[in-house]
């Protein structure tokens, strides 16, 4: 079941951000402060916003979302993350369809996904691709010599 994420969540939003694979530790480090935003001033406030697919008490993934400063109804998809012992199993799909409905409701036009240009991300970007994502932008070696920035664009 996807739901808004609660207090109780954090530490297995962390785990599945560490245990996923792809993230360095200081993009798990930004996803607890991103975090620590959300829990302490609300995502009104700091613009995260936090989804979680559950199972019970297990988190099966999650995904971070907001809108982009300055823009009429451009979002942000600044996380999703599965827990690597439920992938292939449709999480990804429902976190990333649900965070376009939150945005859609509240007046989003379009989620933005940024990711890395790597190997190593190839299945990220075909995940994209295949949720209707279409490639908008490539910056060259934007987070370092040969790794480039890749955006995706999804518009309602």
């Amino acid at each position: 079941m996807i739901i808004t994420a609660t207090e109780a969540d954090g530490s297995q939003i962390q785990a599945i951000t560490a245990k996923a694979g792809v993230f360095s530790q200081e993009e798990v480090d930004c996803v607890v402060e991103l975090w620590e935003d959300y829990l302490s001033v609300g995502s009104e406030t700091c613009g995260y916003n936090f989804i979680v697919d559950r199972d019970g008490d297990q988190v099966l993934g999650y995904a971070c979302y907001g809108p982009r400063s300055l823009t009429a109804g451009a979002f942000d998809l600044y996380w999703i993350a599965v827990d690597p012992d439920a992938r292939r199993n449709g999480v990804g799909h429902g976190l990333l369809l649900a965070s376009e409905e939150a945005a859609r409701t509240i007046g989003g036009t379009m989620l933005i996904a940024e990711t890395s240009g790597t190997p190593h991300y190839e299945p990220t970007r075909k995940f994209y691709i295949n949720m209707g994502y279409t490639s908008e932008a490539i910056i060259k070696d934007f987070y370092s010599a040969g790794d480039d920035l890749l955006i995706f664009i999804k518009r309602f």
